[in-house]
Formats: structure tokens, sequence, C-alpha cells
């Protein structure tokens, strides 16, 4: 090695280690920016799949158009809530395919054209023809240098928020007109006895020509369908606090059945009940009159003619089941007949106290039924198709 050591002194002088060493550093500078690169490009890719990863797993639905409104992307959620694949969508040869409203959607593609995003609710519309209500943000994609690239837009069904907001609103109304009812229901019950008092009195009398008699006979039978109504308003007025207990449905619903039949003879029943249903904490009592109720609607509703099916069965709950939190354990009972059905204008009303389509009716019939179900902590539904009949869903929670 003593060769080195003559060398060394002329390396140093001519420079060429200090060449030596530059052109290394360069080469290690070379590899790390390479290796930052790689790295970069790497968390790239990976941010980019976790980020597909996030908005295909999303809820809400979620598309992207290009800016002459044709598709480019759906996430899985959006193929579920409308059904369209984007090929699909875009041999649809309708604007606006996927709104109800299209005056709706020229507003929203005009704001986000003209780079404002847009939110609010309105009606979308679903490859079946099914019209559902949504929460909508659109907005603008933008590149790098802020030039307009594409639209996406952002859609949530609030089906469920809306029939929990109508909930709401009905057992807010019907508490509201309970108290006036209650209240005037008392007072008349206390101007009744005295009426019916005083009419038992003059015919204890027994000194009345017939004629007068018999006015006085009728005025006596209008005194008491006139307490049958007070006793009616004060049952949905105050309900009556329910006598909780272990009870079995399936019997009560049998039970209806029978009574709702009685003189019907040209009514066929049937009935669906689960050997195995559940038992539910209720009033025995109540629940009947609820039942009863149900199914003698149904029998006048069909006029004496057609066919009464009663059913019922176990459920959790679940999206798009009931309004009730998820995860109850319920009993789904349904009274269902092929009547003429309900029309839409009157089937939005048929919970509301003194609303009736009977020329007899007074309307507190079903207002009494659904005052019951809410203070069992339940739900009650009603579907109708206008000349193929209706359905009542009523879910109680169950005992076990």
């Amino acid at each position: 090695m003593h060769w080195f050591w003559l060398l060394l002194p002329w390396v140093l002088a001519s420079g060429l280690l200090a060449r030596v060493l530059a052109v290394q550093r360069s080469r290690d500078r070379a590899r790390r920016a390479h290796a930052r690169a790689v790295g970069q490009l790497s968390q790239s890719n990976l941010t980019l799949n976790r980020i597909s990863q996030a908005v295909e797993s999303a809820s809400d639905a979620i598309g992207i158009g290009d800016m002459e409104a044709n598709s480019v992307y759906h996430n899985q959620a959006h193929v579920a809530l409308f059904g369209y694949t984007v090929d699909e969508l875009n041999a649809v040869d309708e604007p606006a395919a996927l709104f109800a409203d299209k005056a709706v959607a020229a507003t929203i593609h005009a704001s986000v054209r003209a780079g404002r995003s847009w939110s609010g609710e309105t009606d979308i519309k679903t490859k079946d023809g099914r019209n559902i209500p949504a929460f909508v943000r659109a907005d603008i994609i933008r590149d790098d240098e802020g030039r307009p690239v594409g639209i996406f837009g952002v859609f949530r069904d609030i089906t469920q928020e809306r029939n929990r907001a109508a909930e709401r609103e009905r057992a807010d109304r019907l508490e509201s007109l309970g108290l006036l009812a209650g209240g005037i229901a008392h007072d008349f019950a206390n101007l009744l006895t005295v009426i019916m008092g005083n009419i038992t009195l003059v015919q204890l009398n027994g000194q009345l020509p017939a004629p007068e008699a018999t006015r006085l006979g009728e005025v006596e039978r209008a005194a008491w369908r006139a307490k049958d109504l007070t006793h009616q308003l004060l049952t949905f007025a105050k309900g009556g606090e329910p006598e909780m207990k272990r009870v079995e449905l399936a019997a009560i619903l049998r039970e209806s059945l029978v009574f709702a039949l009685h003189g019907a003879t040209q009514v066929s029943a049937s009935e669906d009940v689960a050997s195995d249903l559940w038992p539910v904490e209720a009033d025995e009592g109540q629940l009947g009159q609820v039942f009863n109720n149900l199914a003698l609607n149904a029998v006048q509703a069909m006029d004496g003619r057609g066919t009464l099916l009663v059913a019922a069965e176990n459920l959790v709950s679940g999206p798009g089941q009931s309004t009730l939190p998820a995860g109850l354990r319920l009993v789904h009972a349904r009274i269902i007949d092929n009547g003429p059905g309900i029309p839409p204008g009157s089937l939005a009303k048929i919970f509301d106290p003194f609303f009736t389509t009977k020329a007899t009716g007074t309307g507190l019939g079903l207002a009494t039924v659904y005052s019951i179900i809410k203070k069992h902590g339940g739900q009650i539904n009603v579907e109708s198709t206008v000349g193929t009949g209706t359905t009542f869903h009523v879910f109680l929670r169950a005992a076990v």
C-alpha cells in the first residue's frame, strides 16, 4: 500500500478526489430523490385507493359527470338508489332523468356551471319510476389550474326522516286535539247526565200521551248515542294509560277476525300467523279494541264481500321497515283487505280525528287506534291502492 501514500499528494493537488466525491454526492442525491419520488407516488396511490374505497362504501349515492352532463362514474349506493349503471343512464333519452322536477334540475345545473354549489331537498326519480325525497348536493370539479372539468352530485334518501317528521307532527296534532276533545267531552258528559236524568224522571211519571212518549223515547235514544260519542271522545283524548302485561297477540288477532266476520257471510277470511309469534307487552283490552276496529273497518270497506287476511310475524327492526329504532324485537301484524282501496288524498288523513269517509262515521275510530298504538310505544302505518285493497301494518314491541 506504499504506492497509495506516494500518489495521495498528487491526487489531492489535481482535485481528482474532489471531483470523485462530487460525483458520488450527486449520485447519492439522485438516489434519494428517486426514493422520495417513488415513496410519494406509492403514498399517492395508497391515498387514492383509500379514497376510492371510501367513496364506494359510502351510504350516500355519489355520481360524477362531465361538463356536458354525461355520467362518468356512479358508486355502489348510486346504482342501488337509482337503478342505473353509467352506460344505462347515458343511454336514457331524457334530460335530467334522475330528477322528478325538471325545473329544479335545470336550476341545479345552471348554479353549478356558474361556479356555485347547490344543496337542498327535492324528489329524485328512479329507473323503475318511483319518486323518492332526497337531500342533494351538487358542485363543480376543477383541475389543478382551477378550470372546471366536471360536476359531482351527492344524493341521500330522506324517506325515513320525512316519515319520522310526519309521525311527530301527527302525534303533536293528536295531542293538541285530544286535550281539546277531552275538555269538551267532559263538559258535554255532565250536561248529558242532567238531560238523561230528567228524561228518566218524566218517563217514570207515566202520564205522557202516547205521541209524546214516543218522541221522548227518540230523545232518549239520541241522548244514548251522544253518550257513546262522548265515551269515544274521552277514549281518544285520554286513551287510558295501558295496563301492561304479557299478552299473546295471536289469540287477540283470531278473536278480532271472528268479531269482524259476524254476520258477514260473503267475506272469506284467512290467517297467516307465525306459530312461534313472540308475546307482546301490552294492554289486552286496548289491543282488542285496535284489531277489532281494523278488522271491522276492512269488512265494511269491502261492503260485506271480499277477502280478509290477518297476518303476523316476528321482526327485528331495521332500515325501511318502520321509524322505530333499529335492532328492536317487534311483532308485525297486518290486516289486509281486497276492497276498493283508499284514494291518495284521503290516505294522508286517515288517522286524523273526525276525518271519515263513512256516511255515519265519527272519524274517531282510527284516531283512537293510532293513539293506543303510540301509547304502547309501537307504530301503525297504512298502504293502499285504489281498486286493489288496503293493508294496515301494526308494529308492537315484543316481550322477549
